[in-house]
């Protein structure tokens, strides 16, 4: 019962179940968070965003590594963005980080806004993936780079490894070709997989030109 009313809460957290989700969220995603940003090469004075950022714990990330830079944050459930606000108060206060509710499918900003887009986890959730990955896009800079991050990636050795948390939810696992045919029918170049073997991550950067 509890495995299953902390499940259900994954994709919008929302009451008590929602905040032992977040919770959940920021402790669980961060060895694998830490992992991906490797691959990202930061300048002080980057502009990021994070697309469905939960709990927070990526922004706070992102604010140690972009000097006098400026991390935006988005999340469509209400009670992620508190926690996300509560989390790195200090750096809302002083507005290095701006975190506000709003869909991947209608971004609130201009066009060419950003440096990097960060989106860790979330993507399976997305109800329209090709047209939100062309909205990210929009706002990317000329020569931005978006970075998407998988723990829940298909295993042809292990084909019902994710079984029981796609039925709960009604998402699917990724896969590395299908991830970079979705990035290059979205407009994106330069695409590129990178794989954690121990964890069985996968996690994909891709630039617009």
């Amino acid at each position: 019962m509890k495995y299953h009313r902390l499940v259900e809460n994954a994709g919008k957290p929302m009451g008590f179940w929602g905040s032992l989700m977040i919770r959940s969220m920021n402790k669980g995603h961060s060895e694998l968070t830490d992992w991906a940003l490797s691959y990202l090469d930061f300048e002080n004075g980057s502009v990021i965003l994070d697309v469905g950022c939960g709990g927070g714990r990526t922004i706070r990330k992102l604010c140690g590594r972009v000097g006098s830079g400026k991390v935006y944050g988005i999340d469509y459930s209400e009670l992620c963005v508190k926690k996300a606000r509560k989390l790195n108060h200090k750096n809302v206060l002083c507005r290095k980080a701006v975190i506000s509710q709003a869909s991947v499918s209608q971004l609130p900003f201009e066009d060419e806004k950003f440096d990097f887009v960060t989106a860790v986890e979330t993507y399976y959730f997305w109800e329209n993936k090709l047209s939100d990955l062309k909205e990210i896009l929009r706002t990317l800079k000329t020569g931005g780079r978006l970075l998407l991050v998988f723990e829940m990636v298909k295993d042809e050795s292990d084909p019902d490894k994710w079984s029981r948390v796609e039925k709960s939810l009604g998402i699917e696992a990724v896969g590395r070709e299908e991830m970079e045919d979705m990035l290059f029918r979205a407009g994106y170049h330069n695409i590129r997989a990178h794989f954690n073997k121990k964890h069985g991550w996968m996690c994909l950067t891709a630039v617009r030109e």
